[in-house]
């Protein structure tokens, strides 16, 4: 599936065909206000230290350093202004939700209505993934999970788990209009 299939899906649709990228997206984490809107990657940030960036999420919403796995994400913006900023969350294999404290993206997903973590003991200047009360994630492999591994599952935490707890958060893909469009698996 195309990137300009999901944007018309999220509603971001495009009046011109989308061009096929001369180079390589350039990503940066989005600063607070800037975050969650287009297409971009879900980063996982360490939540304390230097917020070291500890890899991102696949399409599967799956934690990996591995960054040929990152996934591509549209977020779609439903509610903004005074009231709390919400989104859905879409990838090339279907929306994404939580079950229980799992995030994953599916095709027979219901997509979540998520928002950003509005207090401040996340990362400063940086807007981060909540779900209800809960932002904070981790998995019960390493954390981050090891190359060898592969991509982990990613829940919030229960601070049962070892290793680097992280904050999701947003880097748009950048170099059009809105976005630098590529192809998605």
């Amino acid at each position: 599936m195309r990137i300009s299939t999901l944007l018309s899906l999220a509603g971001l649709a495009t009046a011109a065909p989308v061009p096929e990228p001369e180079a390589a997206p350039v990503l940066g984490i989005a600063p607070t206000g800037q975050g969650f809107f287009g297409a971009g990657q879900i980063r996982t940030l360490w939540n304390q230290g230097d917020h070291a960036n500890l890899g991102c999420l696949t399409n599967t919403g799956l934690w990996t350093t591995d960054e040929r796995k990152c996934g591509t994400f549209v977020a779609k913006q439903l509610t903004a202004g005074n009231s709390v900023t919400t989104f859905q969350l879409l990838t090339a294999v279907g929306p994404c939700s939580i079950y229980g404290a799992k995030f994953y993206c599916d095709k027979n997903a219901d997509a979540f209505p998520f928002g950003l973590w509005p207090w401040p003991n996340s990362i400063p200047g940086v807007d981060s993934l909540r779900a209800g009360q809960y932002g904070l994630m981790a998995t019960f492999g390493n954390n981050p999970p090891s190359k060898e591994e592969g991509p982990q599952e990613i829940h919030f935490v229960t601070y049962r788990e070892t290793g680097k707890y992280v904050w999701l958060t947003w880097a748009p893909l950048r170099g059009g209009p809105i976005l630098t469009p590529i192809e998605i698996e």
